[in-house]
């Protein structure tokens, strides 16, 4: 199958790796894979690379001012290309300009390929945009979130929430295919206990610290962990806060006031080669979650990440990382108030059994049930079925 993906993110942020990891294991199966993804520097002229045999195309972001998605010339680049290009399968993650407006382009100049929608994160109607103003961008983000999966027909879904509100818009049982995002046990692996003290040395971090870590982009409710690493660190001097990733600026005066501040370090963005060896030195890994539409409909990457590190998660109760926790036994939940997150980070730090279970339990889900490998056949087997009823 020849089979174009695009992705509205700045290459290697967000849901672009849950788009390049189904691209590298189906190219890795013999399929022609082509993503397009936007470039991180280049305002007006498109890259072109090839990794693990995944064309990847880097469009121009001149006047993007969201991190990918409304970019003028990003958008006209994708459309030229789907009008001059043949492919069996175009699927679009998510629904910014920038994927829309091409599978658009594609339905109406009657191009034969077939449009599949990946909703990855709920955005609109009390989503992640809610906190926006309203202006025309949010009016069109509105009426595209939910359009574009009519338009396609075909849409896969990463959390049971999104599956429930693709249903709600009347598409079909069948014709929606809930995959979730994998685990990366290629490039993340479980460290041996020389190796982290090694990585502890190089960031200089001491042996027998505590270590309790947020790994991500969105930081929206990293809030709650500083309020709950400050009551538990009042309890024991040898616990260690370490949030990998960019941070929010209201996040860096919360830290900078608190009274342990020099037990939170905040990394900034780091290279993603980089990711295998901070969660590798982690004990907890940490996924706060507010009670919210966003946080319900998210299938979060980096929880992938924590179960291929082999570590015990503690998490809210939202979304599809509660029913992976309830199933596999990768964590434990916490309420909602900084207190009880404390109280749980405790009891996993104190309870070595329940670590080394959790942790053990988190490296079989990645590897027997959640690896790329494992959901990207899932996928393959999805693009197949479409073709065949075709």
């Amino acid at each position: 199958m020849k089979i174009l993906y695009l992705n509205h993110n700045i290459s290697g942020e967000g849901t672009y790796f849950r788009a390049f990891n189904f691209a590298k294991h189906l190219a890795a199966a013999g399929h022609d894979m082509t993503l397009i993804t936007v470039s991180p520097d280049s305002n007006f002229k498109a890259r072109e690379k090839t990794l693990n045999n995944v064309r990847v195309i880097e469009a121009p972001r001149f006047l993007d001012q969201h991190r990918g998605g409304w970019a003028p010339l990003d958008i006209l680049f994708r459309i030229k290309h789907v009008l001059t290009n043949n492919y069996d399968i175009i699927h679009g993650f998510d629904h910014k300009p920038n994927v829309s407006f091409p599978m658009y382009a594609s339905k109406f100049a009657g191009k034969k390929a077939v449009l599949v929608s990946d909703w990855a994160d709920w955005w609109t109607k009390g989503g992640i945009s809610a906190a926006s103003r309203l202006t025309p961008e949010i009016l069109i983000e509105t009426a595209l979130e939910e359009s574009v999966r009519r338009l396609a027909g075909y849409n896969t879904v990463t959390s049971r929430v999104l599956y429930e509100r693709a249903r709600k818009l009347g598409i079909r049982k069948k014709d929606i295919f809930y995959i979730p995002s994998g685990c990366d046990t290629d490039n993340i692996k479980p460290l041996s206990k020389q190796a982290a003290l090694s990585a502890k040395r190089k960031l200089k971090i001491g042996p027998a610290k505590k270590i309790f870590e947020f790994i991500g982009f969105g930081t929206g409710d990293v809030d709650i962990l500083i309020d709950a690493f400050n009551i538990l660190r009042g309890r024991r001097k040898d616990c260690l806060f370490l949030i990998v990733g960019p941070l929010d600026a209201k996040l860096s005066g919360k830290i900078a006031s608190s009274p342990y501040a020099g037990d939170i370090i905040s990394t900034g963005r780091v290279p993603y080669r980089e990711i295998p060896m901070y969660a590798g030195i982690a004990d907890v890994c940490l996924l706060p979650l507010r009670d919210n539409p966003a946080n319900r409909g998210r299938g979060p990457i980096k929880a992938g990440d924590y179960m291929a590190a082999g570590k015990p998660i503690i998490a809210n109760p939202v979304g599809d990382i509660s029913y992976f926790i309830k199933k596999y036994g990768v964590g434990i939940t916490a309420g909602f108030e900084p207190d009880d997150m404390a109280d749980k980070m405790q009891e996993m730090i104190n309870n070595p059994g329940l670590m080394k279970k959790c942790a053990a339990n988190s490296i079989k889900t990645a590897r027997n049930v959640l690896s790329w490998d494992t959901v990207s056949g899932q996928m393959e087997k999805v693009y197949t079925g479409i073709l065949k009823s075709r």
